[in-house]
């Protein structure tokens, strides 16, 4: 188990005392929301990185039939399937 520091203002942490909060639990809650999970693929670093930006813009120029256009609706229509599913 390894430990964090964390630093909370002292009228935050006068009124976690007074309410009992368990922040060991609270936080363990909050960090539990988040996947810390390897997505199988290696980091690279900024070089490769405006590389692969550099080849991706060159290609859009040279072939922009490749690329699905921007729907200016998609969002909208987005929200609407989602609420239908609700």
């Amino acid at each position: 188990m390894q430990s964090i520091n964390l630093n909370i203002e002292s009228d935050i942490y006068e009124e976690i005392k007074k309410g009992g909060i368990d922040i060991q639990k609270k936080f363990n809650e909050f960090l539990s929301q988040f996947a810390f999970v390897d997505d199988g693929y290696p980091s690279i670093g900024t070089q490769e990185a405006k590389r692969r930006v550099a080849e991706s813009v060159e290609h859009y120029r040279q072939s922009p039939e490749d690329f699905t256009a921007f729907n200016e609706k998609y969002w909208d229509e987005l929200d609407k399937i989602i609420d239908e599913a609700k």
